[in-house]
């Protein structure tokens, strides 16, 4: 509707992941460093989280692009079943052999020998991807634990990513989750955008989505707005922009202004249509709260450090002066 007006091939907001407009943030980067880390090191089980919609979907997909050649990949993306039914789900997404009359036990069985005849071939690595690992029962997990624990000799069979949202991380450290904990080797964990990265993702999107010149498109001072209202959300940085888009067309506006953005904006908020998170990040709020109080060890231990540095400044200068008086 918009993209003849604008000069665009492609509609470059689009809220649906697609590996070709993926912008690869430092988060994203480091995420994606520690996954490939943590398979290419056969660790068992892998961890990613981050608020809803940082991104963590979009990985996912680039994850299945990028190594479909050497490594097979089976993504669970309803996690929320019995505790009962996970091996099998697991078991048929990564396309093995389903016992007849399955059960949690024969199911185990059958994942094992499948995946030592995987090994056994030297054929593949193995990667199974849980989305929305928070929302999996106790008993899903215990399974998932014990999925882990599959080897050949000293080598683990799969790797499992389990990707949730950042609260998943607080609940993975109360106590009855210790065993799966440990077997935690990588993890990483996606933030917000900063002002200057969101600017950086419209920029990208919309050279991807044909545009030689995205400061054609969005001034400055809305890219600002978009900043201001999506806090860093990358999905809502799309239905920002995507709606801004769609006014100014409407409009017949072009840059899209500062106005047209806070205007979409603050109509989507009204109709409790965009994500408002906190203005603190949600990542486990007990290890913020340990890393701000190490920060605080440590300015305290440089201010200390100052005022000795200081104080034996002051000394070298009147041990200089002494000196020099006594010539």
């Amino acid at each position: 509707m918009y993209r003849k007006f604008y000069g665009l091939k492609e509609k470059p907001f689009n809220i649906l992941p697609d590996p070709d407009f993926f912008y690869l943030s430092p988060w994203h980067q480091q995420a994606i460093t520690h996954i490939e880390y943590g398979l290419m090191n056969g660790d068992s089980l892998i961890l990613l989280t981050g608020d809803a919609g940082t991104g963590k979907t979009s990985i996912i997909y680039k994850l299945i692009v990028d190594m479909s050649e050497d490594t097979i990949v089976g993504v669970v993306f309803n996690t929320a079943v019995a505790g009962d039914a996970i091996v099998e789900m697991i078991l048929r997404e990564l396309q093995g052999p389903i016992p007849e009359n399955p059960t949690p036990a024969s199911c185990m069985a059958a994942l094992q020998k499948f995946l030592l005849g995987i090994y056994a071939a030297e054929e593949k690595k193995v990667l199974l991807v849980l989305d929305e690992a928070q929302t999996l029962s106790d008993e899903a997990l215990e399974q998932v634990r014990m999925i882990s624990n599959l080897q050949a000799g000293k080598e683990n069979l799969i790797s499992i990513l389990m990707v949730g949202q950042s609260g998943f991380r607080s609940r993975l450290r109360r106590a009855r989750y210790s065993q799966i904990v440990q077997r935690i080797v990588v993890s990483a964990h996606l933030g917000r955008l900063r002002e200057q990265e969101v600017n950086e993702y419209i920029y990208y999107r919309l050279r991807q989505g044909g545009v030689d010149d995205p400061s054609t498109i969005f001034t400055d001072e809305a890219v600002k707005k978009v900043y201001e209202y999506s806090h860093g959300v990358p999905r809502n940085i799309n239905v920002i922009c995507e709606g801004a888009l769609i006014y100014g067309f409407a409009d017949d506006i072009k840059p899209i202004t500062a106005e047209v953005v806070e205007n979409f904006s603050k109509e989507r908020i009204e109709e409790g249509l965009l994500i408002l998170p906190s203005t603190v990040d949600t990542y486990d709020s007990d290890i913020t709260a340990e890393y701000i109080e190490d920060i605080q060890r440590r300015v305290a231990s440089l201010e200390k450090s100052q005022d000795i540095v200081k104080r034996t400044l002051i000394r070298i200068i009147k041990t200089i002066k002494r000196f020099t008086l006594s010539k």
